[in-house]
C-alpha cells in the first residue's frame, strides 16, 4: 500500500514496478502458506510425496511472479524508457519507500528465522521460505535502487524508465532460477555427470570394487540427490567384510561430494562383463 501511494503521487515507473512486485508477494506468501499446510500436515517416513508439494507450489510460486513481470513490468519499463514521464514529489516519494524498506527488511529478518528454524528441526531446507526470505532481499534491494532512481530523477527523468527495467531483470532471473530449481526435484533430474562420474571413480577406488554395473540418480531437494548403485565385489570376502567395503565407499562418497542425501549400495558377485565402468564413464562424457 505504502509503494502504490508513493508510485501515485511521484508518478514513477520504478515505484509501480516495486508496487507490482510487492502485490505479486502477497500472492506467493499465500502459495506459500498453503503448499506448507498441504507438505507438512502429516508425517510420513515412507515417501517423498508429500514433500513435493513444497516444490509444487514453488514452481506455481516462481510463474506466478514471472506471469506478472512479463505481462506488466516489461511493458511498463519499455513504456517509461520510451516516453519518460517527469517524476513529480520526490520528497514525499523517498519518505514513504524509506518506511516501506523498514518493513520489508523487517520480514526478511522474519523469513530468514522461520527457514533456519525449519531447517534445524527437518534437517533439510524449506524452498518456500527460502522463496519468501529472498523476496523480500530482493524487494529491500528493489526499493534501494528506487530511492536512488526518485533522487537522481531530479536532473534526469529518463533514469526512472531504466531503474525499471533493471528492476524486472533482477527478479526474473531469479524467479528463472527458481522455476528450474522446482522442475528439477518434480520430474526427479538425474545428477550432473560430473558427480555421477565422481561417485563412479571413488568407488572404484576401493581395492575390494571390482565394477560398478549401474549408478542411478535423482534430485530429491534443489542440489540434494539420492544415489542407488550396483556394484561388483571381491567374491572372495566375507558377508561381513562385505558389509564393511560398502560402509567405506558410502563414507568416502558423502565426504568427498557434496549434496548426496541417500546413498543405497547393492553389491553382487562379478559377472562376465568386466570394467561395466568404463561404459558408464563413457556415457556421461558423451551427455
Amino acid at each position: 500500500m505504502l509503494k502504490i501511494i508513493a508510485s501515485t503521487a511521484t508518478k514513477s515507473t520504478a515505484l509501480f514496478i516495486e508496487a507490482l512486485r510487492s502485490f505479486t508477494d502477497i500472492l506467493n506468501s499465500g502459495l506459500a502458506y498453503i503448499g506448507n499446510r498441504i507438505a507438512l500436515s502429516g508425517e510420513e517416513h515412507y515417501t517423498f510425496s508429500r514433500r513435493m508439494y513444497l516444490y509444487v507450489f514453488g514452481f506455481a510460486l516462481s510463474i506466478t511472479a514471472l506471469g506478472s513481470i512479463v505481462t506488466v513490468g516489461f511493458i511498463e519499463g519499455l513504456q517509461a524508457l520510451s516516453k519518460p514521464k517527469t517524476v513529480e514529489n520526490i520528497s514525499f516519494g523517498i519518505a514513504i519507500i524509506s518506511v516501506a524498506i523498514v518493513f520489508d527488511f523487517t520480514s526478511a529478518l522474519l523469513a530468514f528465522k522461520d527457514a533456519k528454524i525449519y531447517l534445524d528441526k527437518a534437517g533439510y531446507s524449506n524452498p518456500l521460505l527460502k522463496a519468501v526470505f529472498i523476496e523480500n532481499v530482493y524487494d529491500v534491494a528493489g526499493e534501494s535502487i528506487a530511492l536512488v532512481t526518485l533522487f537522481l530523477s531530479k536532473w534526469n527523468s529518463a533514469v526512472d524508465g531504466i531503474s525499471s527495467m533493471v528492476l524486472n531483470a533482477m527478479l526474473a532471473i531469479y524467479m528463472v532460477r527458481l522455476a528450474k530449481e522446482n522442475i528439477d526435484v518434480l520430474v526427479q533430474r538425474a545428477a550432473s555427470p560430473e558427480i555421477i562420474a565422481r561417485i563412479v571413480k571413488i568407488a572404484l577406488s576401493n581395492p575390494a570394487i571390482r565394477d560398478v554395473n549401474t549408478i542411478k540418480t535423482l534430485t530429491i531437494e534443489p542440489q540434494k540427490y539420492a544415489v542407488f548403485m550396483e556394484v561388483e565385489v571381491d567374491p572372495d570376502l566375507s558377508l561381513s567384510e562385505v558389509e564393511q567395503v560398502i560402509n567405506d565407499v558410502k563414507n568416502d562418497v558423502k565426504r568427498f561430494v557434496g549434496g548426496i542425501q541417500y546413498l543405497v549400495i547393492e553389491p553382487r558377485k562379478p559377472d562376465s562383463s568386466p570394467k561395466t565402468y568404463r561404459e558408464l564413464l563413457q556415457r556421461l562424457r558423451n551427455r
